[in-house]
């Protein structure tokens, strides 16, 4: 069964699905996860990480070794490794694509990686193999990383002063029209 549907099969939340890439994370580290590392992990309490492996152990996502300590079931593993590779396609195209700084890349590839869809990821990964392919591919990320929309009239355009910000919502290349007017 593929991760998207064990997901929706047992109608994983964001929170839990964090919990599964924790754990997967942190034995891949140690070699165990135990509750209080997986607590401090996710910054939540060792009591939300107890009642959150009871619902993944009752999921078939998790089962616990012979120290007490949690692990994944092949269905829980799958779920995890796929979250954290939209998570680590998101966090790529956000600091090499975009330039944006690894912490803050970190935190909206967080959001991201439960939203996305594996073909947007897939497409997003193509991108950023292809930007690296290459001087031209190379020279013209170079520029756009540098390239950010400024609305050039006075106090705003229009779209600008109804909207807010130029850089969240202008899209027209000459906010302030004088490219229709030389026309």
């Amino acid at each position: 069964m593929s991760s998207q549907a064990i997901r929706h099969r047992h109608g994983l939340s964001v929170s839990t699905e964090h919990y599964l890439r924790a754990i997967l994370e942190l034995r891949e580290e140690r070699g165990y996860a135990r509750v209080v590392d997986i607590a401090t992990r996710l910054g939540v309490t060792k009591g939300s990480v107890s009642l959150a492996l009871a619902h993944l152990a009752d999921a078939g996502l998790v089962r616990f070794d012979a120290a007490r300590f949690p692990t994944l079931t092949a269905a829980g593993r799958r779920v995890a490794q796929d979250v954290r590779g939209r998570f680590r396609i998101v966090h790529t195209f956000l600091t090499e694509v975009l330039g944006v700084p690894a912490e803050r890349a970190a935190s909206e590839a967080c959001r991201w990686e439960h939203v996305i869809s594996h073909e947007v990821a897939d497409r997003i990964l193509d991108f950023v193999r292809f930007s690296k392919e290459g001087e031209e591919h190379h020279a013209l990320l170079e520029s756009f990383r540098s390239y950010h929309r400024r609305c050039e009239a006075e106090h705003g355009c229009e779209a600008c002063a109804g909207n807010g910000p130029v850089e969240v919502f202008c899209f027209n290349p000459d906010p302030r029209g004088t490219d229709a007017k030389k026309k």
